[in-house]
């Protein structure tokens, strides 16, 4: 999702420490060893109240469920890095052996009257046309630097679901390319290790046929990351194409790092869990360096946030927001469980 709502941005103070028919899953083969890692956002229960343990239970069980972890901040863009040391959430995921995924931005969605929602750059408090600001452009190299130095992240993206943005605007394709090499060129002097990449939405790379624009950044990544939330498209996870994430090794022969997916409950908790299956099914042999589930609790989403991105969209979770375990989170579990051999 391109943008994550604030109910979900976890930014917290560092604590330590209906059925569907009986048909068979999709099969993939028993190896008791997983070539990934994986991860989902700690999202705490809501209901009948979020508690301050209720957001270090979410935590400790994100890090028995995973080993790694997205981090979304507000902001998200330029003033990250100071909000994280505030926040000290990449200790509190550390310290609950997950290793932080990072996203900075450099555009956000905005509701303008009588326009709707629109993108615009993403610098709080602070003006900018658009990303050819040289002022602009300096801040955010910066940001990226100082975000790599001061937490040496295994993973860095430069920007979520950057395709919509530029299918929107593609006159300002060449000038993030520049920037983007700019940042890379910064990260990778203060952090070497880091792991910096783009993340697409991979519905929108097949829905317009954006296939030049990944192999732009082809050359420039480390690791390509995709979302995929298919549901929109399918009316059910076997009718995925058993090629549909395969079509990609077209394209680049990079890892590749499904930083989300998911499917909601709102059908059936069995169709939730039928698509980790399938999707395990149609990525068997691809080269994979992570695999994110979108959250641990359902959250609530409301106003703008429910309107862009669907109130399904909340359901894509291992558990209710009362804690209830759904179908999928055994299904996950036993994925979690199994011994990580990259």
């Amino acid at each position: 999702m391109r943008y994550m709502p604030l109910v979900i941005m976890l930014l917290l103070p560092f604590v330590s420490g209906c059925l569907g028919p009986a048909e068979e899953l999709p099969q993939i083969s028993g190896n008791a060893t997983r070539s990934y890692y994986v991860g989902l956002v700690p999202s705490p229960k809501t209901q009948p109240e979020t508690s301050f343990e209720d957001i270090v239970d979410a935590y400790e069980e994100a890090g028995r469920l995973g080993e790694v972890m997205m981090v979304w901040s507000d902001p998200n863009c330029i003033g990250q890095c100071t909000r994280l040391r505030q926040t000290r959430v990449v200790e509190a995921a550390r310290s609950n052996g997950m290793e932080p995924v990072l996203t900075l931005n450099f555009a956000t969605l905005s509701k303008s009257p009588g326009k709707g929602f629109q993108y615009g750059v993403c610098w709080p408090n602070h003006t900018a046309a658009n990303i050819t600001d040289p002022k602009f452009r300096k801040a955010w190299v910066n940001e990226a630097k100082t975000l790599a130095e001061e937490f040496r992240p295994s993973y860095f993206s430069l920007g979520n679901e950057v395709n919509d943005y530029f299918y929107l605007h593609p006159e300002d394709l060449p000038h993030y390319i520049t920037l983007y090499d700019e940042a890379y060129t910064e990260i990778k002097k203060v952090s070497p290790e880091t792991k910096v990449f783009v993340v697409f939405s991979y519905t929108h790379l097949l829905d317009n046929s954006q296939w030049g624009l990944l192999e732009e950044f082809d050359n420039r990544s480390d690791i390509i990351g995709l979302t995929t939330y298919p549901w929109k498209h399918y009316s059910s996870p076997q009718k995925l194409p058993p090629g549909y994430y395969r079509r990609i090794n077209s394209y680049t022969n990079k890892p590749i790092a499904f930083t989300e997916i998911g499917w909601p409950s709102t059908g059936s908790e069995y169709e939730q869990a039928e698509f980790l299956g399938v999707f395990q099914n149609r990525t068997e042999g691809m080269d994979l360096e992570m695999v994110n589930w979108l959250f641990l609790h359902e959250v609530s989403l409301e106003g703008d946030f429910a309107s862009i991105f669907g109130e399904e969209t909340s359901t894509i979770a291992l558990k209710t927001e009362n804690g209830t375990e759904k179908e999928i989170y055994a299904k996950w579990q036993e994925l979690a469980e199994k011994e990580v051999r990259p």
